[in-house]
């Protein structure tokens, strides 16, 4: 069961990215601009909410911007694209992708705070719909065979820090 829905997914996080001439953006939430595209990088410098910024790389979930005469990573999540600007903050599923080899798979939510995703439940009628995209083992590995996918097995992460309570 769990592969019918590890292939497919496996197939969207694995396209190629592709560069984007440099854009305008606005911050759309206060926070920090990082050295590296990482949540534990050092801190190159803050930002606030409306500050424009101008967006010369994607990475995953990450965006390398420049700002106030720094350079630095933000969140794609804290940005929004400067009215007038073409393009798209979210461009195919290259935002599944993070960290430096771009092949991590993450999750984003925008819009919810860590209250109402902890306490979020599951809709049933929501759940039975994405049953229906399941397809067959065999077609989600000959899909993955011709696109020349390789199966990796991934270890759980070990315990570590966590941002905020501690359960």
């Amino acid at each position: 069961m769990r592969l019918k829905w590890t292939l497919p997914l496996l197939m969207l996080v694995t396209r190629p990215a592709t560069a984007a001439p440099p854009e305008s953006a606005l911050v759309i939430r206060a926070g920090d601009l990082m050295a590296q595209p990482f949540i534990d990088a050092a801190k190159v410098a803050p930002v606030t909410a409306n500050q424009p910024v101008v967006i010369l790389q994607r990475r995953g979930g990450w965006v390398n911007v420049q700002v106030g005469g720094k350079t630095g990573w933000l969140r794609a999540l804290n940005l929004r694209l400067a009215p007038g600007t073409s393009g798209s903050l979210s461009r195919s599923a290259a935002n599944l992708r993070t960290g430096s080899s771009g092949q991590t798979v993450t999750t984003g939510v925008k819009g919810l705070d860590e209250e109402q995703i902890r306490n979020a439940s599951v809709d049933p009628v929501q759940l039975a719909k994405l049953a229906t995209l399941a397809v067959p083992e065999s077609t989600a590995r000959g899909t993955a065979a011709r696109k020349k996918l390789v199966e990796s097995k991934v270890d759980y992460l070990k315990p570590g820090k966590s941002k905020g309570k501690d359960k």
